[in-house]
């Protein structure tokens, strides 16, 4: 493969590897939370929904991409732990059970008075029969949905900014350190991070075909570098473009719940035809995501957790049905479970990021107390 193409490809692997739906909520909420401060919440965001996330797919490059590997200085238990706590977050307990909320917030669009339940039991059976017929449609469906949702976040943008939408008042009693602060931990629960753990296989798989190019593992990083540079400068920029739409919309959204801002913004943008469109995309993207995280949790439930002892199906009906319970709080209530639980457990994890990337690049000891202290100091700050 060429080498502008390779790293055009990957770049935009990795873009698409870190945008799914719950992506075009919280950087809107960052925005309209932000009281005038935006470039400083938007700054937040982008260094913990952006390049931590990237310095994760980088950490697993330098271990090819083996979780055992990355996670040995935790231990075989720690491993162990960490996997079926990250899987069971980006899984039932977290982002599956989020992605149903905000398919929901998108489906009230057009049917107004359709209950969470519904959708949530809809998605659950949708799910369900499309992995029991190992349905080879939803990855090429995936694919064509993220240009879709840029494209049309791209109309939103540019009609907004043409707009004369009321633009928030700045507010004085929020600083811009604080607007920072809350672009930070809100970026913590875009969980891409844990994604790049499990994801960035895909990515690096990809990547092996430089090495028919490039002699060196130099050659091999600079490849990756300048794909991380693509791949997160246009994730950076969609960002920063919904927080921006997040300030500038702020007083038309502060009755709304975060799933329902975007939709109501395209509303005041392309008006009542196009909005429904966004919409469907919206629930596409959040049905290809979610079976990709149902699917995760129910093998490793399946292989590691009962070792065999049930089938795929049962595997897969008790992940929907803890996912069916947990949609339940709504996407307010599932941020408030999961906020206090990534505060704490974020933190550790960037740090066995930057110690792992400091062992292969210079040779620092690879222990597990720089994480376990991490941990234990943030907890302590949290009780």
């Amino acid at each position: 493969m060429n080498r502008k193409l390779l790293i055009l490809s990957t770049g935009f692997a990795l873009f698409s590897m870190f945008f799914g739906s719950g992506n075009l909520v919280f950087p809107i909420t960052v925005g309209q939370q932000s009281e005038g401060h935006f470039l400083l919440a938007a700054l937040g965001i982008l260094l913990t929904g952006v390049v931590v996330p990237l310095l994760g797919v980088l950490g697993m490059m330098l271990y090819k991409g083996s979780i055992k590997n990355f996670f040995s200085s935790l231990g075989g238990v720690g491993t162990f732990v960490f996997s079926f706590g990250a899987l069971a977050l980006m899984g039932p307990f977290g982002v599956l059970a989020r992605c149903f909320t905000v398919a929901h917030g998108a489906v009230e669009g057009l049917l107004p008075s359709l209950p969470l339940v519904v959708t949530s039991f809809v998605f659950c059976l949708a799910i369900y029969l499309t992995t029991i017929k190992k349905n080879t449609v939803i990855p090429m469906l995936g694919s064509i949905l993220t240009p879709l949702l840029l494209t049309a976040i791209a109309a939103i943008a540019f009609f907004a900014f043409q707009g004369d939408a009321p633009v928030a008042v700045v507010m004085h009693k929020v600083g811009g350190w604080n607007a920072f602060k809350n672009g930070f931990f809100q970026g913590y629960q875009t969980m891409d991070l844990l994604a790049a753990f499990f994801f960035s296989v895909f990515v690096i798989q990809h990547l092996q075909s430089a090495k028919k190019q490039e002699t060196t593992e130099k050659g091999y990083l600079k490849i990756f570098l300048q794909s991380a540079g693509l791949g997160g400068g246009v994730l950076a920029a969609v960002y920063t473009v919904l927080v921006v739409l997040g300030h500038k919309y702020a007083p038309s959204l502060s009755s709304l719940a975060p799933q329902e801002m975007l939709r109501h913004i395209a509303g005041q943008t392309l008006g009542s035809m196009a909005a429904p469109c966004l919409c469907v995309l919206i629930v596409l993207a959040c049905f290809t995501t979610a079976i990709v995280l149902a699917s995760l949790f129910s093998d490793f439930l399946q292989k590691e957790v009962l070792k065999g002892k049930v089938n795929h199906h049962v595997s897969m009906i008790i992940t929907l049905a803890i996912g069916f319970s947990v949609s339940t709080l709504g996407f307010s209530g599932i941020a408030r479970f999961l906020g206090p639980v990534l505060e704490v457990v974020y933190p550790a994890l960037i740090m066995l990021t930057l110690v792992n990337i400091a062992h292969k690049f210079w040779g620092v000891k690879n222990s597990h107390w720089p994480v376990t202290l991490t941990f234990v100091a943030r907890l302590c700050m949290a009780i």
